[in-house]
């Protein structure tokens, strides 16, 4: 592993455990979790922090995700783990006291299906914790391109030349601004954003939101 990469896990480690201390100064004890786009990787030691680190009793956690999630059964069987083709979530109105979903809104496609799953998150959930990177900051996480993702078209034609499972549809990054703008489109009756800083700069940004309960 390079220098570089040491250094990019050093950071999403740190910004990762920020943000679970941000959601649990939230979170009372008796909450029900929803936790949207688990991966289903047990390989990669940086996913599912949520799912590791869960700090409730595990009857409390639900995981969501598009892919089969049999691994993870089997090493979490004291969790729940539902799957589903995307689009609309399989629970029923306010099933859960929290929705909590990190770094998933930017791979769930357009800026459409992207205020869906917003919404289906408030829909199911009595509150909403969710966190995506920044598009404004110099570092595109996900490529490790500088400055090019400001521009989506010189971005994406980047991809198609170097990285090509990353498209408009797979990969549709936030500035503060396009956040703002879909939240107010949004079913969400009251929300707050918050910019996570590395070297001063918002590197990702959280958002905490919730819907009208009637």
């Amino acid at each position: 592993m390079s220098i570089f990469q040491q250094f990019k896990q050093l950071v999403m480690q740190q910004s990762r455990a920020s943000k679970l201390t941000h959601f649990y100064s939230l979170c009372k004890t008796d909450s029900s979790v929803l936790d949207v786009g688990v991966s289903c990787s047990l390989e990669d030691e940086t996913e599912n922090l949520f799912l590791k680190e869960f700090r409730l009793p595990s009857s409390q956690y639900t995981g969501l995700a598009v892919q089969p999630m049999d691994d993870l059964r089997s090493r979490y069987p004291d969790k729940r783990f539902v799957e589903y083709p995307g689009g609309v979530f399989p629970f029923t109105d306010k099933s859960f006291d929290w929705v909590f979903s990190n770094a998933v809104i930017e791979h769930v496609g357009n800026r459409e299906a992207q205020l869906l799953f917003i919404n289906e998150m408030l829909r199911v959930g009595k509150n909403v914790f969710f966190t995506t990177p920044n598009k404004g900051f110099p570092v595109e996480s996900h490529t490790n391109v500088l400055f090019k993702h400001w521009h989506d078209d010189d971005f994406y034609e980047w991809c198609r030349e170097n990285q090509p499972h990353w498209n408009r549809d797979t990969l549709l990054l936030f500035g503060m601004q396009d956040l703002k703008a879909i939240m107010k489109s949004s079913a969400a009756q009251q929300y707050s954003i918050r910019a996570n800083r590395l070297l001063g700069l918002p590197m990702t940004l959280t958002v905490v939101c919730t819907a009208n309960m009637q």
